[in-house]
């Protein structure tokens, strides 16, 4: 399980997101019905991330409010969305590892165990913290980002190998 309750921040695989597939987001107005082709695994709180929405708006991060069944789940919705249309296959719904407001990242460690491996990062809206990857066999030692960045709208690990380690030092 994630460490993000002391600094640096530490993930394994055991942290990559778990991910379903979207098949409808119905608006409730102050609530929206989200839908997937399989079973999500979700409980009440979780922290999840809707990204590459065919509808626009709906892409972002939410806490899961209810849980009806083990294909559906309830997000509350901001004012803004209230009018949004109702979706049909939109997207990807992925857990995420934090959910949040600012954090400042110093640097980001990946320690990737072999060639041809890739890490990707993503906040919750889906846009790119992060995203390299190992080259050969004879340059795929541990890759620094050491860039000063914020994220607002949290954490998402899309992608970290079995064996791979990313360790995140926040301010």
């Amino acid at each position: 399980m994630s460490q993000v309750s002391a600094n640096p921040w530490y993930f394994t695989s055991s942290d990559q997101a778990t991910t379903a597939a979207l098949t409808s987001i119905a608006n409730k107005g102050a609530s929206a019905l989200v839908t997937t082709g399989t079973s999500h695994g979700l409980s009440v709180g979780d922290p999840v991330s809707i990204q590459g929405s065919d509808v626009a708006g709906w892409d972002g991060p939410y806490r899961v409010q209810t849980v009806p069944s083990a294909t559906t789940f309830r997000i509350n919705t901001q004012p803004k969305q209230f009018s949004l249309a109702d979706g049909t296959n939109v997207g990807n719904i992925y857990s995420m590892a934090y959910i949040g407001g600012n954090v400042r990242a110093e640097q980001i460690l990946w320690n990737p165990s072999a060639a041809g491996q890739t890490l990707l990062l993503t906040d919750g809206y889906g846009n790119i913290i992060w995203n390299p990857s190992s080259g050969s066999a004879a340059d795929y030692a541990p890759f620094t980002y050491g860039k000063v960045f914020w994220f607002q709208n949290g954490l998402v690990i899309n992608t970290l190998t079995a064996t791979g380690t990313v360790q995140m030092t926040v301010n």
